[in-house]
C-alpha cells in the first residue's frame, strides 16, 4: 500500500509539468489568435470605411481608428501608423480598395521568438500579413 502512494507521487510529478506547459501554450495560442482577430477585424473595418468614403483623404480617420486598437499580448509588434504595418492602396483599375497589414513576432517575447525560429523556411518568416480587397461603389472615393 506505502509503495502505490509513492508511485501515484511519482506519476503526479511526471505528468504536472507537462500539464502545465500544455496549459500555458494553450492559453499563449488564445493570445495570439486574440491579436490576430484584432488587428484582422480593423483591417477590414477600414477597408470598408475607404471603400465607402467620398473623402479622398481618409488617413486622419484611419489613426483615430487604430489609436484605439490595443494588442492583448506580446506576441506581435503592430505600429499602425506606419507604412510596413498597415498600408491603404487601391487596384490597377482603381475597383477595389486594398488594405495590407503586417504583424511582426516581436524579439521580446519568447513565443514571439520561437516562431521567427520555426518559421525561418516559410515565405514570410518576420510575421503574418494580413490583406483585404473591398470593392468600390461607383461614385464613392476618388
Amino acid at each position: 500500500m506505502r509503495f502505490q502512494k509513492a508511485q501515484a507521487i511519482v506519476e503526479f510529478a511526471i505528468v504536472l509539468p507537462l500539464f502545465l506547459m500544455f496549459l500555458v501554450g494553450l492559453i499563449y495560442f488564445g493570445f495570439f489568435f486574440a491579436d490576430y482577430l484584432t488587428v484582422s477585424n480593423t483591417t477590414r473595418n477600414i477597408a470598408h470605411e475607404v471603400a465607402l468614403s467620398e473623402n479622398p483623404n481618409v488617413q486622419e480617420s484611419i489613426n483615430q481608428k487604430t489609436a484605439q486598437v490595443t494588442l492583448i499580448s506580446d506576441v506581435f509588434v503592430w505600429k499602425p501608423n506606419e507604412s510596413k504595418y498597415l498600408n491603404v492602396g487601391y487596384s490597377s483599375d482603381g475597383k477595389d480598395v486594398v488594405v495590407k497589414s503586417h504583424l511582426d513576432y516581436s524579439s521580446s517575447s519568447y513565443f514571439g521568438k520561437i516562431m521567427k525560429s520555426v518559421n525561418k523556411f516559410s515565405a514570410n518568416k518576420n510575421g503574418i500579413d494580413i490583406t483585404y480587397t473591398m470593392y468600390r461603389p461607383s461614385g464613392s472615393g476618388p
